[in-house]
Order: structure tokens, then C-alpha cells, then sequence
């Protein structure tokens, strides 16, 4: 009848208790780590082994593009050498997370 309202109907149309909640991807995690970067502080990240310079830091810049991403190399203790140069700014964390995923980077606690 027209006046009677069907409710599985209706949860599988809009969408409701049928739908499963989205997993988080690791990009999604990464993303949600640099967002969580308070302006002025930074977060480091490390690449594979294959990279000449595999330390990443990511800072919140407070004018400006949002996100300033630096490069440095490594020391002969594995740890970043302190003379690192500027790579790119970015706006988007999705974007520097992707570029990260893509080369196995994990956050460095040094």
C-alpha cells in the first residue's frame, strides 16, 4: 500500500544499518598523523633502504602553504645527518601521505 512506509526498504536504499563502517587505510592513518601536527613542530619519517636520503620531516607551517616536507640523509649511526634540504610544500596531507605510502615510509621515533 502507498501509505505504508517499508522499513528494510528503506534502510537498504539510504544506505542504513546495511552499510559497513570503512576500514581506515594506511593512507588514511598517515594522513590523520600529519594533520595531527600542531603548527611550528614537525614529524619525521623513514624510507626504505634503497634511498640516498631517506629521512623525511614533515612541518605544519603557520603561514603560508599548510605543510613544508624536507629531506635529509643519514649519518654513519643511521641517524638523520642534520643537513637537510627542502623538498616540496603542500597544502594537502593526502597528498604527502600517498607520496610517503608509495615509498614504505614509517615514522621515525629517533
Amino acid at each position: 500500500m502507498f501509505w505504508k512506509k517499508n522499513t528494510a526498504d528503506a534502510a537498504v536504499a539510504t544506505g542504513g544499518e546495511a552499510a559497513k563502517a570503512k576500514k581506515a587505510t594506511p593512507k588514511d592513518l598517515v594522513t590523520e598523523q600529519i594533520n595531527a601536527v600542531e603548527p611550528g613542530k614537525e614529524i619525521t619519517y623513514r624510507l626504505g633502504e634503497i634511498y640516498v636520503k631517506p629521512f623525511i620531516s614533515v612541518a605544519r607551517n603557520s603561514q603560508g602553504k599548510k605543510f613544508t616536507v624536507y629531506q635529509d640523509s643519514k649519518d654513519e649511526a643511521g641517524n638523520p645527518s642534520g643537513k637537510r634540504g627542502k623538498f616540496w610544500d603542500a597544502n594537502e596531507a593526502k597528498d604527502i601521505a600517498s607520496w610517503l605510502i608509495e615509498r614504505n615510509g614509517t615514522v621515525y621515533k629517533g
